[in-house]
């Protein structure tokens, strides 16, 4: 949930295009651009800080009583905060007001005081774009701290922030560590100050953290980065911390946010690029190794199986010369008759890094794949989301040809392009195609436009330049996008705020690289 909701509704909502999870609804356009990871992702991550805050029993007990009173009729947002209010003893509705009906959420700074005893915390909106202005910073959030320490891991609930700033006691000088934000169900952001993250980092390698507060620490590490309220070093320092984490669902997080680096560096000197690669390499590759490509037994946790997926994806992507050679194997003999090769977790790993590296042979192999109806329709589908890794600029017009075809249904073609927005090269040549392809896009999804921002947000989304996003706001200025334009938005502002995270750490990286080895 985590991975998959509530750092996604982060993400998005860091974004001035963002909306609040209740918006009025004033023409049809707006219907189907609202129903995105906010409304979804960030209201279910609403409800369960709420659920956690007023205790899991008190929630069950008021949503029992809603249900009960509102059977065979219509309710409303307030009956729902009345029945939990009633509960719980909370004036819920007093708690959610800013959540739901306020865009963003708070980043809160923590400042300890010099009498050992206390943190002062400060809330702030946080925009990934950087530091808010002082009309977009108006909202004061409810927010509950859930501060833990070492020495006493159970959530205190008493500990609300409902002002811009309080003061809290919290043993700083004779605690080992300290964190807010216990479980990670705040939606919210925290920024330590730098003795505490040494003092987190070193509960993380030592194993006292536990899985959802390791995945938020590194999660708020990587977003500080992006918008500049701490260094991308002091995210690559903080990685060293999670050398033998063992979760599949933390090492998804790192991997997006290496992913995210790598991503957003692209423009670097080939130079830089392999030391990112060198550096992915010493976090993942142990992890593929250690795995191997085989279960262990016959009754592996299925958890196992898709972390040494991501392991082997994650380490051929970023060079890993013996993961390539046994992908490679592996791939031809699962050509050549041997279904063993490839299980249904390392099949889409594999795919991908046979694709990446290879040429035509393999693109083919893999195209002939998914153009076999006879195989499960998800392994088809992750055969043709893998194309778009191939780095051959002959392969690539072939698949935004064939992503059009008849051999692609139109709910697929997303799946066809995804990979190119991957790739510098990949990238233009994406965004010409769907430059070219406009017309015939919107005759195709004139039912379902909400789709054409789906492929607007692909095509364009993977950029890096100022330059880049005028030209695609000039070109999009043409068109009616009305009925996706919270999409157009929220893509230009990932363009511009990524474009500054990079011209902001881009020699920080360098040094950070230099001075540990790369």
């Amino acid at each position: 949930f985590l991975t998959d909701n509530l750092q996604r509704a982060l993400s998005l909502d860091a974004l001035r295009s963002s909306h609040p999870i209740q918006v009025p609804v004033r023409r049809s356009a707006d219907i189907s651009q609202i129903f995105d990871a906010i409304s979804y992702s960030k209201g279910a991550s609403a409800i369960q800080m709420l659920s956690s805050y007023i205790g899991h029993d008190s929630f069950f007990k008021g949503i029992r009583a809603y249900l009960q009173k509102h059977k065979y009729a219509n309710a409303s947002t307030e009956d729902l905060w009345d029945a939990l209010s009633e509960a719980s003893g909370v004036d819920v509705s007093h708690f959610m007001a800013t959540w739901t009906r306020k865009i963003g959420y708070p980043i809160i700074t923590v400042t300890e005081l010099e009498n050992g005893s206390q943190i002062k915390v400060l809330q702030n909106r946080y925009l990934s774009a950087g530091k808010a202005t002082e009309s977009e910073d108006e909202t004061e959030w409810w927010v509950p701290l859930g501060i833990e320490t070492a020495e006493s891991k159970i959530q205190r609930p008493i500990d609300v922030l409902t002002s811009r700033e309080a003061t809290f006691d919290v043993p700083v000088s004779t605690s080992k560590w300290y964190k807010l934000n216990k479980d990670t169900v705040g939606i919210y952001r925290v920024k330590y100050p730098a003795s505490a993250v040494v003092n987190i980092a070193q509960a993380i390698a030592e194993g006292e953290l536990g899985t959802n507060d390791r995945i938020g620490v590194i999660a708020d590490a990587a977003s500080l980065a992006v918008s500049g309220h701490s260094s991308t070093s002091d995210f690559l320092t903080l990685l060293r911390a999670y050398a033998s984490e063992t979760e599949l669902v933390v090492w998804q997080e790192i991997a997006t946010r290496t992913d995210a680096l790598q991503s957003v560096w692209v423009n670097e000197s080939d130079e830089i690029k392999e030391k990112i690669h060198a550096l992915s390499r010493t976090l993942f590759s142990p992890l593929a190794k250690r795995l191997g490509w085989e279960a262990a037994s016959a009754d592996e946790d299925s958890l196992v199986g898709r972390l040494r997926a991501l392991a082997i994806r994650a380490a051929g992507f970023s060079g890993d010369a013996e993961v390539i050679a046994e992908t490679n194997r592996r791939f031809h003999a699962f050509f050549d008759g041997d279904k063993s090769a490839f299980n249904t977790d390392t099949l889409r790993a594999g795919f991908a890094v046979a694709v990446y590296h290879g040429g035509r042979a393999e693109f083919e192999k893999a195209k002939s794949y998914f153009l076999d109806s006879a195989n499960p329709v998800d392994q088809q589908l992750a055969a043709l989301s893998n194309l778009g890794f191939t780095k051959d600029p002959a392969l690539v017009n072939e698949l935004l040809e064939f992503a059009l075809s008849d051999n692609v249904r139109n709910q697929d073609v997303h799946q066809a392009i995804s990979a190119l927005s991957t790739g510098e090269a990949n990238r233009e040549r994406l965004w010409k195609w769907y430059q070219e392809n406009y017309d015939l896009l919107v005759t195709r999804y004139r039912a379902s436009m909400s789709y054409m921002g789906a492929l607007v947000r692909i095509s364009t989304g993977g950029f890096i330049g100022y330059d880049k996003a005028d030209e695609i706001e000039r070109f999009l200025a043409t068109k009616d996008t009305s009925k996706f334009q919270r999409v157009v938005d929220q893509s230009l502002e990932k363009i511009r705020s990524n474009t500054a995270w990079f011209e902001k750490d881009r020699e920080d990286v360098r040094m950070w690289l230099a001075n540990n080895g790369f």
